[in-house]
């Protein structure tokens, strides 16, 4: 995998996490979240709202964090009218379009058995029993043209707070407790059109699918309270079958300055997610999460290398593009389950 694009790419949708994990807001009636948190035999599952039943919290396309259009009194729902009980009830998702040249306005459309909000650039729909579809539309992003990679790439972004601050917060205690973390879901990528015109370069023109979660210190006694590192599983990127197989691939992220650590691909899955199957992800990324701090340690990035500091501080999902691709993906079966010692 080309590292080029990930510099220029995914710096968007990790400044994306971070402002999810730090933000907080008032609501008249909260999703219970701690119906999640319920231990049983097969883990404590970390994901609340995992089939997306309470919609989102969307903020307007805009070009950055700071720029006024992603200020938190701009919010607007997006509410399906499948899930009627949920009209009222504050979404526990937060919606992000980085770099996109259009916002999806708030009334759902009927897609077959779902529903969901499209525009000429993109278009997001839920279906029932949480299957989620995200399409974009590259020649309409770029007005037909690659552009410019060092500003936000256009992305859909997808999160929700774990750990971390934030109204939804939940304690799941550190890394250091946990025997496993188990992270599941199922891919599937229904259409992708290359649609490669003149200016094509393959290290900085492409469409990912990242997950990306934060190892994230919360210890308010230690001095490096706040700091994290990024866990990413890359499900699809149309150049390569298998994003990152390589162990202890890294590298730091440009916008936030913390580290990224690769989660090798081939650990997760044997599938191919060009084949238009749905391909299953499924692993155990604790080893990885203690290996990523490890190594953030190491490299001076964080200030704290004890593990027993950091527990799970978010979760996002979605596509990030920097090519004319025209793509329609889909994912189910979403799932972050801990397994305490």
């Amino acid at each position: 995998m080309s590292l080029k694009i990930s510099m220029g790419a995914l710096r968007i949708a990790f400044a994306c996490s971070f402002a999810l994990l730090s933000s907080a807001a008032s609501a008249e009636q909260l999703f219970n979240v701690e119906r999640t948190l319920r231990p049983g035999s097969d883990g404590v599952e970390l994901i609340a709202d995992p089939k997306f039943e309470a919609g989102f919290s969307a903020t307007p396309a805009c070009n950055s964090p700071e720029a006024a259009a992603c200020a938190e009194n701009t919010r607007y729902d997006l509410k399906s009218p499948a899930y009627p009980d949920m009209e009222d009830v504050k979404p526990v998702w937060e919606l992000r379009q980085w770099g996109s040249r259009s916002s999806l306005t708030a009334d759902p459309q009927k897609f077959g058995d779902g529903y969901g909000w499209a525009n000429l650039e993109k278009r997001l729909v839920l279906h029932p029993n949480g299957l989620v579809e995200m399409a974009v539309n590259g020649d309409s992003e770029f007005q037909g043209k690659y552009g410019d990679t060092t500003k936000s790439a256009p992305s859909l972004i997808a999160g929700q707070t774990i750990s971390a601050p934030g109204t939804y917060s939940r304690d799941t205690g550190s890394i250091k407790d946990m025997e496993k973390l188990v992270f599941n879901m199922q891919f599937k990528l229904p259409y992708d059109d290359e649609n490669v015109k003149q200016g094509y370069d393959a290290n900085r023109h492409a469409i990912l699918f990242p997950v990306n979660i934060t190892i994230q210190n919360l210890n308010i006694k230690s001095k490096g309270y706040g700091q994290y590192v990024w866990l990413q599983v890359g499900f699809y990127d149309d150049r390569q079958a298998k994003p990152v197989t390589k162990v202890d691939q890294a590298m730091v992220d440009t916008g936030t300055k913390m580290l990224i650590y690769f989660v090798p691909a081939d650990r997760m899955t044997k599938g191919d997610v060009h084949s238009g199957e749905w391909i299953r992800f499924n692993g155990d990324i604790l080893p990885s999460a203690k290996r990523s701090v490890e190594m953030g340690f190491e490299r001076g990035i964080l200030t704290s290398g004890d593990i027993a500091d950091y527990k799970i501080g978010g979760f996002n999902l979605g596509y990030e593009l920097t090519g004319l691709n025209i793509t329609t993906m889909e994912f189910k079966n979403l799932s972050l389950r801990m397994f305490k010692k």
